[in-house]
């Protein structure tokens, strides 16, 4: 049963475990009685297999996709209907066992946190070179038709970092570009209105650090060249001109 590990079938294990399900809809209609918890996770375990079936054939075939649960892509935007299809399919069927099964009233945390009918189910799978893989998935119950609402594996949750640190470095560079636009353009207005200034460089790409910084910021009206210069007396390298927020920073490198 649930509790312990179980191997996900092919479709023929599927289909019969479909069968069952519908005979005990048909006991529970007559009987008058509402599915038990031990119901539920059969049904939620019937889905699971066959939204795996789907997956599979669908990168291996002309076969469509299997559907995704909308609010779950809403919810948790990181991966898409596709991503998860790609990973789970990328894991030998064959090798999939059952480590656990819960039913859960609520799923997700803070502002993605949605409560009504849950199945977390996780897995241990092998992909085409034998390394064991974990994954996870969460079925959400609507209208008593479960549906798949969120996915994981190791190597999805591995893809998702690498994405992550790409953006985190992509925002890094398009935030050090603003910050060299605004720094070009505070400067160009400087050097218009005293042309002496024209001597100490804007600095480009400096790390503002209190160990390199010739005295304190100064608002933009406070440069001038004879400021800079006493400055530059305390500097045996180059004097060069930075931003932090709306001042100038005179900086020794």
């Amino acid at each position: 049963m649930i509790g312990t590990r179980r191997l996900i079938r092919s479709h023929n294990t599927g289909a019969a475990s479909l069968t069952r399900v519908f005979i005990l809809r048909v006991v529970w209609l007559f009987s008058g009685c509402g599915p038990t918890p031990q119901d539920i996770q059969n049904q939620a375990l019937q889905a699971a297999a066959q939204w795996f079936e789907r997956a599979n054939a669908s990168q291996n075939t002309d076969s469509p996709p299997p559907i995704c649960h909308a609010f779950g892509l809403i919810k948790f935007t990181d991966a898409s209907c596709e991503d998860m299809t790609e990973h789970a399919a990328s894991l030998l069927p064959n090798t999939r066992e059952i480590e656990s099964v819960k039913l859960r009233e609520c799923y997700g945390q803070g502002a993605k946190e949605v409560c009504g009918e849950f199945a977390e189910i996780w897995f241990r799978a092998q992909d085409a070179q034998g390394t064991e893989i974990q994954e996870g998935m969460v079925l959400k119950r609507d209208d008593g038709t479960f549906r798949m609402y969120w996915y994981r594996s190791d190597t999805l949750f591995t893809e998702l970092t690498r994405r992550s640190e790409i953006q985190d470095a992509d925002s890094t560079q398009a935030q050090r570009a603003l910050q060299q636009q605004r720094l070009k353009a505070v400067y160009t207005q400087l050097v218009e209105r005293n042309p002496a200034i024209y001597s100490f460089p804007p600095c480009i790409d400096a790390q503002v650090r209190s160990s390199v910084m010739l005295g304190g910021l100064l608002a933009p009206s406070e440069v001038s060249g004879k400021e800079l210069e006493e400055r530059a007396k305390t500097c045996s390298l180059q004097l060069c001109l930075a931003l932090v927020g709306r001042k100038v920073a005179p900086l020794c490198l």
